[in-house]
C-alpha cells in the first residue's frame, strides 16, 4: 500500500523515526542525499547523452532548512565522483538548521566550489546543465516571495534554455497538501522525494510541476498497517493499492461453480433517446465476472441490446405510454420481482431525468431492501431535485450504511452535495465545482459520513471513501484519454459485477470500489499504448479492462 503524505504528516513520521526509532537526522539526510544521487546520475548516464562529465557543470540552489542540507550534501558527494558541481545558498532565511549548518561545513572542508549569481541577469543560470533545487521542502505553507521567486524564475528560465531541473523531496513552491503554487514554483524535470510521495504532488499544479517523480527508501519509519498510520500522523490519509495488492481484491473464480455463484446484478440504463450507456454499463458487469445479468430499459432499446448483448435478460417499459400513475401493463410489478432477484442493483446509466426516470428510479429504491446499490450518472442528477438527505436516509435504513456505492464526476457532485456545500458558505454560495476540484477528498468523505454512502468521486484524480472512515484512497492510473463518453458506464458497470461477485467476510464495499477505479484506470493506460490518448475509446478501456483479468 503506499501512502500519499501531507507536509504536516511527513513531518509527523520523520519526527517519530528519530525520536521513536532512533536514527538521527542526519543519517536521515545522508541517505536522502545518496538516492538523489543515483537517481540524477541514473538519468545523467541515460541512453540520451546529454550530459557530458568533462564538459557540463551542476548547480545546486539551496535555502536553509533541512531541504537545503540534503542538496548541499549532494553537491559534496556528486563532487567526490568527479562532477564539476558548484552550490549556490541563497540566504534569505535568516535561521538555519544544525543539519544544515553541518553540511555546510564538510562541504567546505571538501572544497566544495560555493557561487553567488547575479540574479538581475536572467540567464544568470544558463550555464549549468544541470541544476539540484533544494531551495524549499515539504513544510512550506507560506507564499514565495522577494529573492526566493527571483531564483524560482531564474531557475525556470534556464530551464527553458534546457537546462535540467531536479527537485529534491518536492518542487520549491508547490504545497504538499494541496497542489498549488504558493506565489512561484520550480518547474521539474525530475523529483526524487523520500519514502512517501507527497499528495501536493498527485494533484492540481503540482502533478504538471513535480516532472518524473521518484519515490526512494531512506529508512523512514513505515506502519505495518492503516490503524498503526492513523495514529502517529493527523488526518486524512490518503491511500492507494499497489498492483500486487489488487489480485487479492479481486474476488477469485472457483472451479466448482455455476453462474448463480458469481452473483446476479440488475441494470437500470438507458432511455429511448439512448442505448450506448446501457450497453456499455451491461457488457461490463458481464466482463469482469458477474454471473447473471437482467437489463432493464425502454423499449426501443431491445433489438440493439438482443443483437450485441444475447447473454442478458431484459425488462422493458415503453416511455411513450408512460401515465402520472405510473405504467399501465403490470411494469411495476415485474421491475420489483426482478429487484427482488438481483443481488446487486446499478442505476443510471443513459436514464435520463425526465418524469419516466424518477419514477423507474424511486420504484427501484422501493423495493431494494438488503441489496447492494450502484448509483450513477442520471440517477444521481434525478436524486439531487428531490429531498436529498430523505433518500439517502430511506436507502440506508433498506440496505445498511456503506452498501450504496455512488459515482458522481465533478458537476454531479456539485448538484448532489448542494446542500453541504452551501452550508460552507459564509455570506454567500460559493462556487461548489470550484471547491469541490479545491477539496475532492474532504467533499467526498463529507457526503460519504452525512449520506452513509461509499463515494468515487471522478476527475483526473478519481477518490473513494465510505462513510466514518478518514481514509481516503486516491487513484494515480488513468490519462486524460479516459474523458470520452462512455467511460463513467464502463466503470459503474465494472463496480456492480465486482460487488456481485464479493465475499463480504473478506471485502469491504471500499475496497472492491477501490481496486475496480484502479482497475479501470489501468485499463485506460492500457488503452492509450494501443490508440493514444486521442484515439481512445470507452470500448478500447472495455477491452482493456477485462484483458485485466
Amino acid at each position: 500500500m503506499n501512502y500519499y503524505l501531507t507536509g504536516s504528516q511527513a513531518g509527523l513520521i520523520d519526527k517519530y523515526t528519530q525520536d521513536k526509532v532512533g536514527i538521527p537526522g542526519l543519517v536521515l539526510m545522508e541517505k536522502a542525499a545518496d538516492v538523489a544521487v543515483q537517481e540524477l546520475e541514473r538519468r545523467l548516464n541515460g541512453s540520451e547523452g546529454f550530459f557530458s562529465k568533462t564538459r557540463d557543470k551542476i548547480l545546486v540552489v539551496a535555502e536553509s532548512g533541512n531541504n537545503g542540507g540534503d542538496g548541499v550534501a549532494v553537491a559534496r558527494i556528486l563532487k567526490t565522483k568527479g562532477y564539476d558541481t558548484y552550490v549556490y545558498e541563497i540566504k534569505g532565511i535568516s535561521s538555519s538548521s544544525d543539519s544544515y549548518r553541518k553540511q555546510i561545513e564538510i562541504a567546505k572542508n571538501l572544497n566544495v566550489k560555493f557561487v553567488e549569481p547575479d540574479l538581475k541577469d536572467e540567464n544568470v543560470f544558463a550555464e549549468y546543465r544541470v541544476i539540484v533545487d533544494s531551495i524549499f521542502g515539504v513544510g512550506l505553507s507560506r507564499e514565495v516571495k522577494g529573492i526566493h521567486s527571483d531564483v524560482i524564475d531564474r531557475i525556470n528560465h534556464a530551464r527553458e534554455a534546457e537546462s535540467y531541473i531536479f527537485s529534491i523531496d518536492i518542487p520549491s513552491g508547490i504545497s504538499s497538501s494541496t497542489g498549488h503554487i504558493l506565489g512561484n514554483a520550480v518547474r521539474s524535470d525530475m523529483t526524487v522525494t523520500f519514502q512517501y510521495i507527497k499528495y501536493g504532488m498527485l494533484i492540481h499544479e503540482g502533478r504538471d510541476y513535480s516532472g518524473d517523480i521518484i519515490c526512494r527508501d531512506i529508512g523512514l519509519y513505515i506502519p505495518d498497517n492503516m490503524e498503526e498510520m492513523m495514529s502517529i500522523v493527523s488526518e486524512p490519509i490518503f491511500y492507494e493499492y499497489e498492483n500486487s495488492e489488487i489480485k487479492s481484491l479481486i474476488p477469485q473464480r472457483k472451479a466448482d461453480s455455476n453462474k448463480g455463484t458469481y452473483g446476479k446484478v440488475m441494470v437500470v440504463a438507458g432511455s429511448k433517446d439512448v442505448y450506448g450507456a446501457v450497453y456499455m454499463a451491461a457488457e461490463s458487469v458481464l466482463r469482469v465476472g458477474a454471473g447473471l445479468v437482467k437489463v432493464v430499459t425502454d423499449i426501443r432499446n431491445r433489438d440493439v441490446l438482443a443483437d450485441k448483448l444475447p447473454e442478458t435478460m431484459m425488462l422493458t417499459y415503453d416511455s411513450g405510454e408512460f401515465k402520472e400513475s405510473g405504467f399501465q401493463d403490470g411494469f411495476e410489478e415485474k421491475l420489483a420481482e426482478s429487484v427482488s432477484w438481483a443481488d446487486v442493483i446499478l442505476v443510471g446509466p443513459g436514464l435520463g431525468t425526465d418524469s419516466v426516470a424518477e419514477h423507474i428510479l424511486t420504484s427501484t429504491l422501493r423495493s431494494c431492501d438488503g441489496k447492494k446499490l450502484v448509483l450513477d450518472a442520471d440517477s444521481l442528477n434525478v436524486i439531487s431535485e428531490m429531498d436529498v438527505e430523505t433518500i439517502f436516509e430511506e436507502m440506508t435504513e433498506k440496505t445498511g450504511r456503506g452498501n450504496v456505492i455512488i459515482t458522481p464526476h465533478i458537476a454531479e457532485m456539485s448538484r448532489l452535495a448542494k446542500i453541504i456545500l452551501d452550508e460552507k458558505a459564509e455570506s454567500a454560495a460559493i462556487n461548489r465545482i470550484k471547491y469541490i476540484k479545491e477539496n475532492p477528498g474532504m467533499v467526498a468523505r463529507e457526503v460519504s459520513d452525512r449520506y452513509g454512502v461509499v463515494t468515487v468521486l471522478k476527475d483526473a484524480r478519481t477518490v473513494v471513501t465510505s462513510p466514518d472512515d478518514a481514509a481516503i484512497y486516491v487513484n494515480t492510473t488513468g490519462n486524460s484519454g479516459m474523458s470520452t463518453g462512455g467511460s463513467g458506464d464502463v466503470l459503474a458497470g465494472a463496480v456492480a459485477g465486482l460487488l456481485a461477485q464479493m465475499e463480504p467476510s473478506r471485502y469491504s464495499v471500499k475496497e472492491i470500489a477501490s481496486a475496480t477505479v484502479r482497475l479501470h484506470g489501468t485499463a485506460g493506460d492500457k488503452a492509450c499504448l494501443d490508440k493514444g490518448e486521442r484515439g481512445m475509446t470507452a470500448t478500447d478501456i472495455l477491452v482493456a479492462l477485462y484483458m485485466n483479468f
